[in-house]
């Protein structure tokens, strides 16, 4: 086709072959061009490995900010693959954050959290800050955002 495609993920697949902090994601979020493209290729590669043809979706461009930062992943000949840095995709994760069975924002969370050697609120605090405002973070997201990092400092005590 002569096309050169872009993918940059986020979210769960970042956790897991970037970072390595968990074995698994149900999908892989990500912003892609050219869109209509890269969406009939990964159509045919669900039908082809018979998985859900939402397995590559763009939900995650609800959650971006006017500072993303991507950088490089894998360089193929005609697609290139970014990835969320550890800065951007804590920020994500915090604005996203759900808490119950069945979501892992928590862990990722508190696995971004030592992966940044953030120790205080505030050092977390300015960074969801740099990507969002924290006046965008919902109260109870901020409030639990708090209580990892405190948990967290009861542990290396």
């Amino acid at each position: 086709m002569d096309v050169r495609g872009e993918i940059s993920i986020a979210g769960g697949a970042v956790m897991c072959l970037v970072f390595e902090a968990r074995n698994s994601t149900k999908d892989v979020d990500a912003q892609f061009k050219p869109v209509g493209l890269i969406r009939d290729a990964a159509v045919r590669v669900s039908q082809r490995e018979g998985i859900s043809d939402n397995w590559l979706n763009d939900g995650v461009t609800g959650y971006l900010s006017d500072r993303q930062d991507f950088v490089p992943f894998l360089e193929l000949s005609h697609l290139r693959v970014l990835r969320a840095d550890a800065r951007f995709m804590l920020a994500m994760k915090c604005m996203a954050m759900r808490v119950g069975e069945g979501y892992s924002d928590i862990d990722d969370v508190r696995y971004l959290l030592r992966n940044l050697g953030i120790e205080s609120y505030d050092e977390a605090a300015k960074i969801l800050d740099e990507y969002y405002g924290l006046h965008a973070y919902k109260a109870e997201k901020l409030a639990a955002l708090r209580e990892l990092i405190e948990e967290r400092g009861k542990r290396a005590r």
